[in-house]
């Protein structure tokens, strides 16, 4: 055709040459919200199924959520209760965190062997008792080498915590269902990772810097 003349290929090609309106604009802008409710959505249906299959799986999730926070705020904290309690300098808490590490791989390993004997279930309960004997300790033994002597020994429990936890987890696990229930491990965890540093908060305010450190974290 000649210049004059717009067909309608053309004014269908600058239609969609054109930029955003203010409306299409303001569309792309609301989508992610339903796919964010959708999303939310799923998971709770992924729950819901996983109830109605298993019920001893979602206690085990909400569970171990809790326990796992308060493993990882032994971590986040313990630095803060050394050098704020217990007087470590900046290098001796560096210290004490590389030999935590070590103490709590080593706890993994052995506990590894205990979980092979007598099961996941055994090693979590174990070791959580243990850290709680550990914490109680602390409150009542004064000095850099209580915090040493105990808070070794809390990590030494942390370790066959962890790695029990998801040991557990895959035997609860339905063949084909790892990625999924091993994603609600992880959303678990995430969703009441403000318990630790509440619980922290709180106990210090409620009883001082020593007590209250060693009963919130």
């Amino acid at each position: 055709m000649g210049s004059g003349v717009l067909t309608a290929p053309d004014a269908a090609r600058s239609q969609h040459a054109l930029p955003p309106t203010r409306d299409r604009r303001r569309r792309r802008l609301t989508r992610p919200a339903p796919r964010i409710l959708a999303s939310y959505r799923d998971l709770f249906r992924t729950i819901a199924r996983v109830w109605r299959r298993s019920p001893a799986t979602v206690y085990f999730l909400l569970s171990s959520a809790i326990f796992r926070d308060g493993l990882a705020g032994i971590f986040t904290f313990g630095g803060v209760l050394a050098a704020g309690t217990f007087g470590f300098s900046m290098s001796e808490v560096i210290i004490f965190a590389v030999v935590a590490n070590i103490a709590a791989a080593l706890g993994a390993i052995v506990g590894g062997k205990f979980d092979d004997a007598a099961g996941p279930r055994a090693v979590i309960v174990v070791s959580l008792l243990g850290i709680m004997v550990a914490g109680s300790v602390l409150l009542y033994w004064e000095g850099s080498t209580a915090f040493w002597v105990c808070g070794l020994a809390l990590c030494l429990f942390v370790g066959p915590a962890q790695a029990a936890s998801r040991t557990y987890l895959g035997r609860l696990t339905p063949s084909g269902r790892d990625g999924e229930m091993y994603g609600l491990y992880a959303t678990t965890g995430r969703a009441v990772s403000f318990l630790a540093p509440l619980m922290f908060g709180i106990f210090v305010t409620a009883f001082g810097a020593r007590s209250g450190a060693s009963w919130g974290s």
